[in-house]
């Protein structure tokens, strides 16, 4: 393998740039190429970033001197192309949702780990530095022991966003609305810092705009641990709100809006008046002896999608696994879908059942 690793696109559109941005600031990783199917904009895409194009990404599969390939096609088309990339020998980083159906995602993953390739999902969040040091403190127990969750993406899209591409808000093209859409991001969060949810009971509706799928969803949760949760998330929220993730545990409680620690309140039992100390996060870690060694946002120089695929590139040079794997891109997907079913069948699910429909 070459010094750099050597990524191509497949897909164009709006996201592209974002991919095409974070492999282009990192010394250790080159975009070489790119496949689209719109002429026009593949064109555009190729000329803005000096990349070779292709109409045919079987054909780009081809070359021996791609590493790794980036896909950034509609949901629903992911599967069938990553499983390509994997036969081809190449791993993959694949935008949210890694699927829309668990099969389709169970199959990837199994194509990948059996060439001993890693597959990646983009959930670049995790890699926020706040989002990093909270996870730090649940972990060493700052929090206590969690016991409510509560999530919320309220978000504004108008209706020339569901108009923009005929895959939008469909089942087939999406494989959902907001849940699997923009909640997803949150959903991964959710479990990332709380651990896996147990069951859902959830309701959808589309309430504000044409589409095929849901525009606004909740759900009440029960986690693995003993936690209990609420999710919503709407994108007729105007003007739109930063995401919202409140976390209270038995010694205390934290506040994520957007990428930002905004509140944080330890319970030091001694009766004292309650001092928000998000802003002091590296003090009061300290002092309550949490462990900060391996912290994955020490030396973050970019913002978070860089450092998803920096980690992506470590994962690939040294042969680790990336910090959001396929399995994790699954998890996600798992809860999208119970909530699904739960909102289609009125009654509780719980998301170890298999529930491709």
């Amino acid at each position: 393998m070459a010094s750099k690793i050597r990524f191509a696109l497949i897909g164009c559109g709006a996201v592209a740039s974002a991919h095409a941005k974070a492999i282009s600031a990192l010394p250790q990783a080159e975009l070489v190429a790119v496949a689209g199917k719109s002429a026009e904009r593949l064109t555009a895409f190729a000329r803005a970033w000096g990349l070779d194009a292709y109409s045919d990404y079987a054909e780009m599969l081809q070359r021996t001197d791609i590493d790794a390939v980036s896909i950034c096609t509609p949901s629903g088309q992911h599967g069938e192309i990553a499983i390509r990339v994997a036969e081809a020998g190449k791993h993959a980083l694949v935008e949210k949702p890694i699927e829309v159906l668990l099969a389709k995602a169970e199959e990837m993953i199994g194509a990948f780990r059996s060439r001993r390739l890693k597959l990646g999902v983009i959930s670049q969040h995790r890699f926020d530095p706040d989002v990093v040091r909270l996870k730090g403190m649940l972990e060493a127990g700052v929090l206590g022991r969690p016991v409510l969750a509560s999530a919320s993406v309220h978000w504004y899209r108008n209706q020339a966003y569901y108009d923009s591409g005929q895959w939008r808000g469909t089942w087939a093209g999406d494989g959902g609305g907001v849940l699997i859409n923009q909640g997803i991001h949150t959903v991964d969060l959710l479990q990332h810092l709380m651990g896996p949810v147990e069951e859902i009971t959830a309701h959808a509706a589309t309430m504000t705009h044409r589409m095929e799928t849901e525009d606004t969803a909740t759900a009440v949760l029960k986690f693995a641990g003993g936690a209990l949760g609420t999710f919503s998330c709407t994108t007729s929220a105007y003007p739109g709100y930063a995401s919202r993730l409140e976390i209270i545990g038995t010694a205390g409680s934290a506040v994520l809006e957007g990428e930002a620690l905004t509140q944080l309140y330890l319970n030091n039992g001694d009766g004292a008046a309650p001092v928000n100390e998000a802003n002091s996060i590296g003090a009061s870690l300290t002092e309550k002896g949490a462990v900060r060694g391996g912290n994955p946002a020490a030396g973050m120089g970019g913002d978070a999608f860089t450092e998803q695929y920096r980690d992506f590139v470590k994962a690939i040079s040294e042969d680790v696994e990336p910090s959001v794997n396929g399995e994790a891109g699954r998890s996600a997907l798992a809860f999208v879908l119970a909530a699904y079913r739960s909102a289609a069948a009125g009654c509780k699910v719980k998301v170890s059942d298999r529930l491709d429909t």
